[in-house]
């Protein structure tokens, strides 16, 4: 995508919605035309005649970004955990035939929700620094 504009965005009751740009998207198959399409929640004000690397989603461009794949690491991670840990509790008190009422299957649950945060972070902090560093010497 080739930058020819950068604006604050504003929501429908006129709040700050983050930097959006206008540019022309070049699709990398052969053959399809090029077109005029908004880059949503840019990173920074990028200059007007800057190439970005971005990828298209119902018709609008996203930035790659490693914050935004560790946040969605994070969400899935805090979402799935408690089904997790409570189906393992529910597998092993129908093996056993009794409620299982230890605290093991309430360790799970805290040591998955950790595991997804420190996942997350960690994820989002290499994927940012392997963009930047693509950006740097690619």
């Amino acid at each position: 995508m080739t930058i020819s504009s950068c604006y604050e965005a504003t929501d429908l009751e006129g709040n700050s919605d983050g930097t959006d740009c206008s540019g022309t998207y070049t699709p990398r198959a052969a053959g399809e035309p090029r077109r005029q399409v908004t880059l949503d929640k840019a990173a920074t004000l990028h200059k007007p005649g800057s190439t970005l690397e971005v990828r298209m989603a119902r018709g609008r461009a996203h930035e790659l970004s490693g914050y935004a794949l560790g946040t969605w690491l994070t969400v899935t991670g805090l979402i799935l955990a408690p089904f997790l840990a409570l189906s393992l509790s529910f597998r092993a008190s129908a093996r056993d035939g009794t409620f299982s009422h230890n605290g093991d299957y309430v360790l799970l649950f805290i040591a998955a929700e950790f595991a997804a945060l420190v996942l997350g972070v960690l994820v989002g902090v290499v994927v940012s620094i392997a963009i930047a560093l693509f950006a740097l010497f690619g």
